[in-house]
């Protein structure tokens, strides 16, 4: 599920993209998951990085589990975690000017659309319902120990929470069982 939204995120800012400054390549683009550590953002471009998720407690459920009825049993289910992840917006290009343009068209883009649902999105799984996205400001003190933490320089970059997720369970189990290959010889003389 994060992996849909977050492609639909790209897909949408990308499309935004090119239509306000008419170039026709994408410049939203993930990283390279080898070249993480230290990060490492491509020139020219625009990369989206989860950089943290925080579980939204105040909808959690009071009680630790859910009942239904299933075939008239009582099956107890593990209660709805949803989630708030934080994706960070870096625009590196070799211009600086041109980082500050792609900025601007970011912060633009959410500005106008702060909400994605299934409308909007069609993309967008119908699991996931509708999500929110809400400009974040860090202290300098958060921003250096962020990116500290990619081990990497300060890019021109613009943080935004993404909420809510929420994963459910779903009553089934899964048993991920042994698989061993046995292999029988027959020959029929």
């Amino acid at each position: 599920m994060i992996n849909e939204v977050l492609v639909m995120l790209k897909d949408k800012l990308n499309d935004y993209c090119k239509l306000k400054t008419g170039l026709a390549e994408d410049k939203v683009v993930f990283p390279d998951g080898s070249d993480l550590d230290p990060a490492h953002f491509p020139n020219n471009s625009i990369v989206p990085i989860l950089v943290n998720f925080e579980e939204e407690k105040v909808i959690r459920a009071a009680n630790r589990f859910e009942g239904v009825m299933r075939n008239g049993i009582k099956t107890d289910l593990s209660p709805s975690i949803s989630l708030n992840l934080m994706v960070l917006f870096v625009a590196r290009f070799t211009d600086y000017e041109q980082s500050m343009k792609f900025l601007s068209l970011i912060i633009r883009f959410f500005q106008r659309n702060r909400v994605f649902d299934q409308f909007n999105a069609p993309s967008l799984s119908p699991e996931v319902g509708k999500i929110k996205m809400e400009l974040l400001a860090l202290p300098l003190q958060q921003q250096n120990e962020l990116w500290g933490s990619l081990r990497t320089a300060y890019q021109p970059s613009v943080l935004y929470k993404v909420s809510l997720l929420t994963f459910h369970d779903d009553g089934s189990i899964e048993i991920m069982a042994d698989v061993s290959e046995t292999q029988t010889n027959i020959s029929v003389q």
